[in-house]
Order: C-alpha cells, then sequence, then structure tokens
C-alpha cells in the first residue's frame, strides 16, 4: 500500500541530508557531461543560443530563480514526493515514470499558460534533453539520497540558461 506519509517523510530526510565529498565528485561527474550533451542538443535545435546578461544584477536574479523558484520546487515535487511514493509499488520502474511525468510537464505547462517558452516547451528536441536531464537528476537523487546534489545541479542548469543561453526570468 501507497503511504504519502512515507513518501513526505524519506523527501524530508532527503533534504535534511548531505551528500558526502564522494558522492559529490560523483554526480559531478555524471552531471557535467549530460549538461554539455543537453547543451549540444539545445544548440543544434536552436532553443539554445549564446546570450550573456549585461548587468551583474542578472546574474544574481538568475541564481535565485533557478534556484528557489525553478530548481527547489521541482526537485521536491519530481525526484522528492513522486520519485519516493512510485518506489513504494514499482520501485524498478520510479525513476523512469517519474522522469517521463516531468517531461509531459513542460509541454502541458506550455499549452495551459501563455509563456515566452511555450515554443520550446513544445519541441521533441527539448523533451529529449529534459528526459536525460530527468534521467540523470533522478540516478543522483536515489545514489546521493540527498535532495540538495539535484537541487543545486538543476538551479546551476537554470541559472546557466537564464544568464548566458537566452532563457528569459519572465
Amino acid at each position: 500500500m501507497v503511504s504519502l506519509t512515507r513518501s513526505l517523510r524519506e523527501t524530508w530526510t532527503a533534504l535534511k541530508s548531505w551528500p558526502d565529498a564522494k558522492q559529490s565528485v560523483a554526480a559531478i561527474k555524471v552531471a557535467v557531461p549530460s549538461l554539455a550533451i543537453i547543451a549540444g542538443i539545445g544548440f543544434l535545435s536552436g532553443w539554445l543560443h549564446w546570450y550573456p546578461q549585461d548587468r551583474w544584477q542578472e546574474y544574481v536574479k538568475a541564481v535565485l530563480i533557478g534556484l528557489f523558484l525553478v530548481a527547489l520546487p521541482f526537485e521536491l515535487v519530481f525526484r522528492g514526493v513522486l520519485l519516493s511514493t512510485l518506489a513504494q509499488f514499482i520501485a524498478r520502474w520510479a525513476a523512469w515514470i517519474s522522469t517521463l511525468l516531468f517531461v509531459i510537464y513542460f509541454p502541458i505547462y506550455g499549452v495551459l499558460n501563455e509563456t515566452k517558452w511555450n515554443g520550446v516547451f513544445q519541441m521533441p528536441s527539448f523533451w529529449i534533453a529534459m528526459l536525460v536531464f530527468g534521467i540523470i537528476l533522478s540516478h543522483i537523487r536515489i545514489r546521493s539520497g540527498s535532495l540538495w546534489t539535484v537541487i543545486l545541479i538543476h538551479g546551476f542548469a537554470v541559472a546557466t540558461w537564464m544568464a548566458f543561453l537566452g532563457g528569459r526570468s519572465y
């Protein structure tokens, strides 16, 4: 039987724990090549382009938005509560299913909301990139036992996108 209380407790535990140095290095070794692949997909598909901000305040804004308005809530939901809930009854497929729901979120959000990213959110190349990103984050979350690892990686990716690669914060 699936217990939401258990999922919330596991998410809280993952939020309270920090990975050790060895786990952090392992996460970086997986994340960096994955982010390079995602960047390649984005540049080749046209939804990423070099466009650095011209004011330092924009960099600070990108980091704050990337960490607290994007990465933290996404990771609490997808690699926290959802992954923990799915693992209770389909452990072998939990990471894949939570990642597929992560991917599906973007085109649905794009249809339901008028944003500057609607075109990007509807692109199959973006979905593939988010599939790579989501499964890597799920793997790191499972291996490290910490949500902070994936929150920081996700926040770094969003902040980089907003500060240097044409992502808008509005």
